[in-house]
């Protein structure tokens, strides 16, 4: 114990005399800990410990629907009641959703905040006590509407607006404009469970119909997302099976036609199909992989700096082993100095980490939500940290050990040996540094990949011009208002933006292309004359478009005409269909005019539009789309599209003008360009080239080093080499060209290698890539570029100071 107490004092006065070289290390280190402690972080924020305070967080699975085979879908009420009731399978089941409401905690300001509709036993299946208050009571029945008009607070939301006083517990606030009672205060750091969107408030499920009075039971078309724990004994893999089943059997009992094509999925809290958990969930594991093989390659530099540093310190070595010290006594210092730079580095990556983990946020598309994942690092987190200074320590420090042991003291104490490591070894480093620049090749070429992905998605023709207009969203429900209010207010808002002066054209519509609300609202049709094919499902997305809005968005009408104002409740039920829903069903023309049934209503086509991105810009799937009147068809939720004819800015004004003049309580939200609203679904498709560009270019920079090091190192070795050569009249552009060679024979090696590693991350990323093929050859054209140019560069200083040496100086000190 003695010994290795020595050890670590000599090593900490080793690296204080070499500052330059203990920094360079531990930062090097630390870029490749504090990388794969930021995949850790993120791990433990999606899955192990997505949630502060609730009990057994990782028990936690979610349910979702497969309505006509597509899934993601929310779960309706009564499956949700029909799942918990199977105690046998299920030990406890609550069932939540998100929403934004109209807040007014003083009666006079009145604030958009995003909440949660929860079952009454939502805080008790998660396991949460209450800062202050009480939480809704576990027992009560979801459809016994207004019983609880309650709201439970987040303790941020209490701080903000109630000033953390106990006396906000009781106090009445206005939602919606309806009277609530504050409850209780949920714990600090909880802010619900929706994927990593913050929630500031929770209400019960119960209060449904007072948030809206858009029916009688709101639950009866409220789509929910279900949360379960297992029964005892049950595993994941039996509980799927049981879900399958149960789904098959809640469906046969309500009888045939309601629930067609219809199942359950199980998911963990990683793929949960709401927010932003599925969506980090999806590059984890790329992440994780780019993580790790940065790492390998942080661990062959370090070895490599190591190693170059021993050179210097051979006569010590030899002197030590002269003196009676064993070789193993030697080895084992080197290995202490490796375990001590490794414990700095992975100090300084815990740090670094922090960094990268809050640096994500960046990259997500937030949709104009607060995110919230609990990327806080804990035990978990620096546990992780100190369990990989080990075996980091031992891969950078097993090479200049055994280079130490095989020190020849003769040699060393003379300064005439060739080599401490010797050519085999030399040559075994660069074979090394070539699987390294392999590895940078590999990610070099999927990350080219998805960048000229990025570029396609951005440059393709969406079908509608994104510029010069803007996009923002009401919601009626909130204002209490009934079908036919919404039809007056949509109609007067139209009428006052037509009026306004910076306004072009306007319109309302549930879903604006590339918007991530209103999308997917499947509908089931009858094509009288179509006979569908075995096994085919009778749905189209139908959205509700309103007057003007092909026009405002400059989609192309290709036969027939748009929406009028006079497509209202009173009038005839009309449609609009795009090309690929027309082709499909009317193969041989004759589509205006014709008849489509709409879940048991008739509807006239008066109108065929082109194509164009409908939701993700990098999918080219052709979606038949249909389009009924907004004014005839009413939809709580609405967008407003406005085409400006200058600048947005003052059309904005006008909007907002309109809208107060017409109705001051109601709140105009996400006002944005639909450049913007464009930019946030390309984001999706940015995350993965941005991360994996990230871990590249981190590749790179530590390629560049290791190679560095690893020339320079050759060329100290090589000095008398060098020397005679140039007594003998070699020219210093040849010593430099001799330097340079081996950098690009390296190279040459990391091609060859990565071109293997290449064809299997090409393969894992394949799915991502838009508009470019697989193999392109001008992505792996320039990866190797890059590769050659970076071997090229970090030879330079090397080659350089190769060619400076002194031959009378040099062969002097033999």
């Amino acid at each position: 114990m003695h010994g290795l107490t020595q050890d670590f004092r000599f090593a900490l006065r080793q690296m204080g005399k070499s500052p330059g070289f203990t920094a360079t290390t531990v930062l090097t280190l630390a870029l490749g800990l504090g990388a794969v402690t930021t995949v850790a972080t993120w791990m433990k924020a999606v899955l192990y410990d997505p949630w502060p305070h609730v009990r057994d967080p990782r028990s936690i699975l979610f349910i979702d629907a497969t309505v006509r085979h597509s899934e993601g879908y929310s779960v309706p009420y009564e499956p949700f009641r029909f799942l918990r009731q199977q105690k046998n399978i299920i030990r406890e089941a609550a069932a939540f959703n998100f929403t934004n409401v109209n807040l007014s905690p003083d009666h006079l300001h009145t604030l958009a905040t995003p909440v949660g509709l929860v079952a009454g036993n939502y805080f008790q299946f998660l396991g949460l006590a209450p800062e202050a208050g009480r939480f809704f009571d576990p027992s009560l029945d979801d459809r016994a509407y207004a019983s609880e008009n309650a709201i439970v607070l987040s303790d941020a939301l209490w701080h903000a607006q109630f000033h953390g006083g106990a006396d906000a517990i009781g106090r009445t606030v206005l939602i919606n404009r309806q009277p609530f009672t504050v409850m209780g205060v949920a714990p600090p750091g909880f802010e619900g469970m929706f994927g990593g969107i913050a929630e500031s408030a929770w209400l019960p499920l119960s209060a449904l119909r007072d948030l809206n009075a858009a029916s009688a039971d709101p639950l009866a078309s409220q789509g929910l997302m279900v949360a379960v724990r297992p029964a005892a004994g049950v595993t994941q893999t039996q509980l799927l099976a049981a879900v399958h089943t149960l789904a098959h059997t809640f469906a046969a009992q309500r009888g045939p036609g309601k629930y067609v094509g219809w199942d359950l999925n199980l998911r963990d809290a990683a793929h949960f199909s709401r927010g932003f958990s599925s969506v980090v969930g999806l590059v984890l594991p790329m992440v994780g992989g780019a993580s790790a093989l940065l790492l390998l390659l942080v661990c062959v530099n370090v070895a490599a700096l190591l190693g170059q540093r021993g050179v210097g310190r051979r006569r010590e070595v030899a002197i030590r082993l002269a003196v009676g010290a064993t070789r193993w006594r030697v080895a084992r210092q080197v290995l202490v100095e490796a375990l001590v730079v490794a414990a700095l580095g992975g100090a300084a990556g815990v740090i670094v980490s922090m960094a990268f983990a809050q640096s994500l946020y960046l990259l997500l598309p937030n949709f104009g939500f607060t995110l919230a994942f609990n990327i806080d690092p804990d035990w978990r987190i620096f546990l992780f940290a100190a369990a990989a200074v080990l075996p980091v320590a031992l891969a950078s420090g097993m090479l200049p050990a055994a280079q130490a042991v095989r020190v020849s003291q003769n040699d060393a104490l003379h300064q005439a040996g060739p080599s401490v490591m010797g050519r085999r070894s030399r040559r075994g480093l660069m074979a090394m540094l070539g699987v390294q620049l392999g590895i940078c090749f590999t990610v070099l070429v999927c990350s080219s990949l998805l960048a000229r992905t990025v570029f396609n998605v951005m440059d393709r023709n969406l079908g509608f011009d994104k510029h010069n207009t803007l996009a923002a969203q009401l919601d009626l429900s909130r204002a209490r208002y009934t079908p036919e209010r919404a039809f007056v207010f949509e109609k007067a808002l139209l009428a006052e933006l037509a009026a306004a002066p910076d306004v072009e054209s306007a319109t309302v519509c549930s879903h604006v292309p590339t918007g991530d609300s209103g999308s997917g609202n499947g509908k089931g049709i009858r094509v009288p004359g179509y006979t569908p094919a075995k096994g085919e499902e009778m749905s189209v997305i139908t959205d509700l478009a309103g007057p003007g809005f092909f026009h405002t968005l400059r989609i192309a009408l290709r036969d027939g005409r748009e929406f009028t104002l006079a497509d209202d409740a009173n009038a005839p039920a009309v449609a609009i269909v795009n090309e690929t829903m027309a082709k499909r069903y009317w193969p041989h023309g004759n589509v205006l005019g014709a008849t489509v049934i709409v879940e048991g209503k008739p509807h006239r086509v008066v109108g065929i539009v082109g194509q164009f991105v409908y939701h993700d810009p990098a999918s080219t799937d052709p979606l038949p789309l249909m389009f009924v009147p907004t004014l005839a068809n009413y939809a709580p939720y609405m967008n407003v599209v406005v085409r400006a004819r200058g600048p947005l800015g003052p059309a904005a004004e006008e909007l907002r003008a309109a809208v107060a003049k017409l109705d001051s309580g109601l709140a105009l939200e996400e006002v944005q360009s639909m450049s913007a609203v464009v930019s946030q679904m390309q984001q999706f498709t940015r995350i993965p080239a941005e991360l994996l560009a990230v871990y590249a270019l981190a590749s790179l920079l530590v390629a560049t080093l290791g190679i560095y090091a690893a020339l320079a190192y050759a060329a100290t070795e090589r000095r008398r080499e060098f020397a005679l050569r140039i007594a003998l009249g070699a020219h210093k552009d040849q010593i430099r060209r001799l330097v340079l060679r081996g950098g690009l024979e390296t190279a040459a090696l990391g091609l060859v290698l990565g071109s293997a590693g290449a064809y299997f991350g090409v393969r894992v990323i394949q799915t991502m890539l838009f508009g470019v093929p697989p193999y392109d050859p001008a992505s792996i054209a320039a990866a190797a570029g890059v590769v050659l140019a970076t071997a090229l560069l970090a030879g330079l200083g090397p080659a350089r100071r190769a060619a400076s040496v002194e031959p009378m100086q040099a062969l002097r000190e033999e």
